[in-house]
């Protein structure tokens, strides 16, 4: 997913003129214009995803991609964590367009903190002081960001059991920590 970030950001830099930051202008039908989703863009929702504003924004969700990606990874199966990935990323931005007025979004935060929320669950709430501090950057994205960790927490509540089952009826790792 990072490597599909940096290529769309790589391509739309060089044939919007721009590698430096996004050309809206250039981006508009990909990036979620709340007015023009209310008319039916619809698929705005998607798109946006996989747009950044500029070097900063990209590189900031790679960093806290490749973390809590990564950790979700080591628990769960590849059509699952996309499936937490998408589902949280719409549904940031399905928050971001009730809540954002007549904004213009992009960025793939709400998806990543839907990575956050389900990789470390409630206790995994802990860790993220640090990462809220740094909101103080994400401008109307907190809307995202709200939304998509909402959608990560439920996701691994369907998917994850106290007793170490999933939902699904597939046994995923747990560590026993008592002596034999």
């Amino acid at each position: 997913m990072a490597a599909l970030l940096v290529l769309t950001y790589l391509v739309l830099g060089l044939a919007g003129g721009n590698l430096l930051s996004l050309n809206y202008e250039f981006a508009y039908p990909l990036a979620q214009v709340n007015h023009a989703v209310w008319r039916g863009a619809i698929w705005m929702l998607l798109t946006s995803l996989f747009l950044h504003a500029d070097l900063t924004h990209l590189g900031g969700n790679l960093l806290f991609l490749l973390i809590f990606g990564t950790s979700l990874e080591e628990q769960v199966s590849t059509r699952k964590w996309l499936v937490t990935y998408f589902s949280s990323g719409i549904s940031g931005n399905i928050a971001f367009l009730f809540l954002g007025g007549d904004a213009i979004g992009v960025g793939a935060s709400g998806a990543i903190w839907g990575l956050l929320g389900a990789a470390g669950g409630l206790r995994g709430l802990m860790g993220m002081v640090f990462y809220i501090g740094l909101n103080i950057f994400a401008g109307g994205g907190l809307l995202a960001h709200a939304g998509g960790l909402i959608a990560g927490l439920i996701v691994r509540y369907l998917w994850f059991t106290p007793s170490g089952k999933t939902h699904f009826g597939q046994r995923r790792f747990v560590i026993n920590t008592k002596a034999s």
